[in-house]
């Protein structure tokens, strides 16, 4: 059969040239990312391949190929990455630890293959996992390219699951200096008003390294450049111009009309409508290849042969004609890595999918969900269970929907979830049609009601997690008040205090742990028990009740021993040691944050370990022995790094390196390594504990612009930061400026915080710089009036009353 195709590339010179840029930029060493839009078949993914092969002249280009696949509401996290990943180390086995890491590491399950469940690492590790395996993948892809630039294709990213959403965002957002050009294409057309990616788009647009392409249609010379590549010769003038009147310059839309032209049809009878030209070369087909094309549609762009093989269940022969006529009429390709086939374009997979019947659909949705149950069909776990609920809904058999939906979800939980908590909200939405759903499941409905939760606070979905736990409650409330609901009532307890810290609510949080707690039996020990014990002890430090925290923290550690619960004995140990040494109990303090170092450490619990070294040496440098927090933050930052927390964990104890240095007085070596990590584009509360020790090292140098600047980046950064130990650092900060600039009214009017009651143990820390540059505003206030011959005024003299009184009242730190 003649090509449809044009084997010579017609224009886009100017979107080819931005593609070209952004592969230079990352030859150089900067990120850069272009984003293509336009309707579907506009050319979208062959400008890119085109694009690729021109700058594979000019660079030792790595290219990383991940397409993003229709499955409604399912979808594989990091689906396409992990594709894109595999593919390239395909070629490239011998790099697959330089890339991944080692075999038991997060990133080497995720893209090879592995054990899937997250292992228990302390309270902080939900909110630390997307945050590391974020920047454990952005490493990756880094590091693809080996000693060039490598190239991430990112096709259909309309279809793109969160997790693969999240990771670009992260890119955009964060990535500065990297060998790497990303480049995704999307369909605008179907971005409609409640499409995740849009807002996505309009928020990536607004970063320098992004452009944004939008392919606007072939003008009419081009479809004429079009036909001549596809037909060989210069088409007529009558022929162009009627292909460009039902294409509208739709490149797939020309190929497909060519192809009518050329099969015998006549250059006069172009089909009327789109389907019409979508289905026309799939109607001279016969009977099976077009029952095999339909089977194809069903299992989306792209199928494993052997699995296709089973759905349409005719012999290898027969088979394999069929499908070598589908390849020859140009509607199947056979697929990137030879184990399978994919439609030429998502277009005809939709016209063909959409061409069926309904019964036809729901027929071999069926097919599929009993071929994928019953055969290997390279598949892996995730892609398997994944393609099964889909299937299986699909095919509107609901009870083996809930099934495969509650595998799904297992699958993906420790890297995905976000889609975890899609598939335990369809389970959720058919329990009560499925009779049997309790045996299916193998758990009950608050059970699920639990795993939901757990999904949606790792998602970040807060709101919905503690509207799921709430629930769970009411159902357990409800039945028999028996030890074995009690004990789930009070874990659902410890879960919604959890939520409750993430929307800034520490006194709820110690309220649900105390009702917890009395639910639960104080003997014998359980694991329970020791994890709400050491739960309400964080809470009661992050509700500023700092010496309530160390006897129930002790209570946790012995708890936690009596039954091995070691990750909970960690946790417990790291409250225990800083809230002893905040409240002046330095060594027994500095005792236990090392004993849950090592016991962290040997467990193999990084956000654990890395937290106590982040208050190991915090407490150290409030004992003043700037040399030993030092040495404990120094020593922790390759592990921060090596684990996907550099960015988060790394910055506090960057934070802690550069204070301690400051102290020092080695006061450019302070600077510099702020100034190493800032670089690093850091958010949020990582980025604010940088910028605040920069502007104190700025102010103390005198340089008050330099701290200026700082003070105002770390504003606009959290603009509505209440926790102390930014909210009070970046008072002082203000106030000294306001100080140094001779504005005293403005100094003593920051400072009046410190004059609240409070700020003993934990924000006492804080507290107490402010109350130092209170007593210093009030020296210069004495001097200003001696240096002007004047009596101090009754409000100057109040405010120094005020602040000697507090510094006498406020409780020593340390």
């Amino acid at each position: 059969m003649p090509p449809v195709v044009s084997p010579h590339f017609v224009g886009r010179g100017a979107e080819l040239e931005v593609i070209a840029v952004a592969t230079d930029r990352a030859a150089a060493g900067q990120l850069t990312v272009v984003l293509v839009g336009g309707e579907a078949g506009i050319g979208k993914t062959r400008l890119v391949e085109e694009a690729v092969d021109q700058c594979r002249r000019r660079h030792h280009l790595a290219l990383l190929v991940g397409r993003c696949v229709d499955l409604g509401v399912e979808g594989v996290p990091f689906g396409p990455v992990r594709d894109a990943l595999r593919g390239h180390l395909r070629h490239r086995p011998g790099d697959v630890a330089g890339i991944l890491g080692p075999e038991d590491a997060l990133l080497h399950r995720l893209v090879v293959g592995g054990p899937s469940e997250p292992t228990a690492d302390g309270q902080g590790a939900r909110a630390a996992w997307k945050a590391q395996l974020l920047e454990l993948l952005a490493g990756s892809l880094q590091r693809a390219g080996g000693a060039g630039p490598a190239l991430l294709f990112l096709d259909d990213l309309h279809w793109a699951d969160q997790a693969t959403l999240d990771l670009v965002t992260y890119l955009v957002r964060t990535v500065r200096t990297a060998p790497l050009a990303v480049v995704a294409t999307f369909r605008s057309d179907e971005l409609h008003r409640g499409h995740r990616l849009r807002p996505l788009l309009s928020e990536w647009e607004r970063v320098r390294s992004v452009t944004r392409l939008e392919l606007p249609h072939f003008t009419p010379s081009e479809v004429a450049d079009q036909l001549r590549g596809i037909l060989g010769r210069d088409p007529t003038a009558g022929l162009a111009e009627r292909v460009y009147d039902r294409s509208n310059g739709n490149a797939f839309l020309v190929e497909e009309i060519a192809g009518i032209a050329q099969d015998g049809e006549g250059t006069t009878l172009v089909p009327a409508s789109l389907r019409d030209v979508l289905l026309a070369r799939a109607d001279r087909l016969d009977p099976l290849a077009q029952r095999v094309l339909r089977a194809a549609s069903v299992a989306g762009r792209q199928v494993p042969d052997r699995l296709l093989a089973a759905v349409v269940g005719a012999d290898d022969s027969e088979l394999h004609d069929a499908l070598r006529c589908l390849v020859d009429s140009h509607l199947l390709v056979v697929d990137q890595a030879g184990r399978g086939y994919a439609f030429r374009h998502a277009l005809a997979r939709d016209a063909v999918y959409q061409d069926m019947l309904p019964g036809e659909r729901t027929a071999l949705h069926a097919a599929y969900g009993e071929a994928l149950e019953a055969a290997d069909v390279m598949l892996d776990g995730s892609e398997l269970v994944t393609a099964l609920a889909h299937h299986w809904y699909a095919a509107l058999d609901l009870p083996r929907a809930l099934t495969a939906s509650c595998a799904a979800a297992q699958a993906v939980t420790s890297v995905g979830p976000a889609e975890a908590l899609t598939h335990l909200e369809r389970v959720l939405q058919l329990w009560p049609r499925v009779p049997d759903a309790p045996e299916r499941a193998g758990t009950d409905h608050v059970a699920v009601l639990e795993q939901a939760a757990d999904a949606a606070l790792r998602a970040g979905a807060t709101g919905r997690a503690r509207q799921l736990i709430r629930q769970a409650l009411s159902e357990l409330e409800a039945g028999a008040d028996v030890p074995a609901v009690r004990e789930r009532r009070a874990a659902l307890r410890a879960e919604h205090a959890e939520s409750a810290q993430y929307v800034g609510a520490p006194d709820d949080a110690v309220a649900e742990l105390r009702a917890a707690l009395e639910l639960l039996p104080p003997r014998p020990p359980s694991a329970l028990r020791a994890r709400v014990l050491a739960a309400l002890a964080t809470a009661l430090l992050r509700a500023g009740d700092t010496a309530a925290a160390p006897p129930v923290a002790a209570e946790a550690v012995a708890e936690a021993r009596a039954v091995g619960a070691v990750a909970v004995e960690a946790e417990a140990s790291l409250m225990l040691g800083g809230s002893l040494v905040y409240l002046g109990e330095s060594e027994p303090g500095l005792e236990h944050l090392r004993h849950a170092s090592a016991l962290a450490v040997a467990r193999r619990q990084p956000v654990t370990a890395l937290r106590a070294a982040v208050n190991l040496s915090d407490c150290l440098e409030l004992l003043g022995r700037h040399d030993e927090a030092v040495a404990v933050a120094s020593e922790a930052l390759p592990l921060a790094d090596r684990v996907g927390l550099g960015r988060s964990m790394g910055a506090y104890l960057t934070g802690n390196l550069v204070e301690s240095l400051f102290r020092l007085g080695r006061w450019a070596e302070a600077e510099e390594v702020a100034a190493t990590a800032t670089a690093r584009n850091l958010e949020g509360a990582f980025a604010v504990t940088l910028l605040l020790a920069r502007g104190e090292i700025a102010l103390s140098a005198g340089r008050l612009e330099e701290a200026a600047t700082q003070v105002d980046a770390a504003v606009a950064t959290m603009p509505d930061v209440v926790e102390d130990q930014f909210r009070l650092h970046l008072l002082a900060l203000q106030a000294g400026l306001a100080g140094a600039r001779g504005d005293l009214l403005e100094a003593r009017r920051l400072l009046e915080v410190a004059l609240e009651p409070g700020g003993d143990g934990w924000a006492g820390r804080y507290t107490w710089p402010l109350i130092h540059l209170g007593l210093t505003a009030a020296v210069d206030a004495r001097q200003r009036a001696r240096d002007r011959r004047r009596a101090q005024d009754d409000a100057e003299l109040a405010w120094e009353r005020r602040v000697v009184e507090r510094a006498r009242t406020l409780p020593p730190v340390g």
